[in-house]
């Protein structure tokens, strides 16, 4: 079956002298490994397409016995061209990839999700909304998404509890539980409370995608997100 659809670039990595493989968040299939085939060739324009972050359409010949299946072409669908020119978009944006990769399982399709992740870096690109709340935002679609979704009514969570007396806190997460974030203004939020949305959403992730602690960008992005 030939399949045609849009997808994000998660991670690529060689393979061999000439080659590469490419995971992809793919709209129509969920995430799929490719490998392209001489692709760090001086003749083979293609590498540049599986960059990570990489917006593209990819045409292949879907075959359900390979574990990497082979591109027959590929093209951009969109390219960012302001979230490379900020640390905070790229390190947020490389640890939304990151996330994404590690909690996604291969051919098990979220086209909602997807289309949340396309919207993110969209925003992120256009600025309309402040980057940190698009983080915090894509951590809580992917919790529901992947039907974990936070129950701010749930009396046995010791988390929430802990924050009930914080009507700030409280009121921030569950509008991003209702995906207002147009309505979130970042900059009335101090920075404690940033940082307790920040360790609750964590720990949520944390506790239901076992070994979530060890992705390597939430180093990264603890020494970056409030400054």
């Amino acid at each position: 079956m030939i399949i045609n659809t849009d997808a994000i670039v998660l991670k690529t990595f060689s393979y061999g002298e000439t080659s590469l493989i490419s995971r992809c968040f793919t709209k129509d299939k969920g995430k799929i490994s490719f490998i392209i085939k001489g692709a760090k060739s001086k003749k083979n324009l293609i590498s540049p397409y599986f960059q990570p972050l990489s917006f593209i359409n990819i045409i292949y010949k879907e075959n359900e016995k390979r574990e990497l299946q082979i591109v027959s072409k590929v093209s951009f669908v969109q390219i960012w061209t302001q979230i490379s020119l900020s640390l905070r978009k790229m390190s947020l944006s490389q640890s939304i990839l990151e996330i994404s990769d590690f909690t996604l399982e291969k051919n098990d399709p979220y086209p909602d999700l997807f289309s949340i992740l396309i919207k993110t870096f969209q925003i992120f690109e256009s600025g309309d909304i402040n980057e940190n709340i698009l983080f915090w935002n894509y951590e809580c679609k992917i919790l529901s998404e992947m039907g974990f979704m936070i129950n701010m009514e749930d009396n046995f969570d010791s988390e929430l509890i802990s924050l009930k007396t914080n009507n700030k806190v409280i009121n921030t997460i569950q509008q991003l539980i209702n995906g207002n974030i147009s309505d979130i203004d970042f900059d009335t939020i101090s920075l404690d409370n940033k940082k307790k949305i920040s360790k609750f959403l964590y720990q949520k992730l944390c506790f239901y995608f076992d070994g979530f602690e060890r992705l390597k960008s939430f180093r990264v992005i603890k020494d970056i997100f409030y400054k």
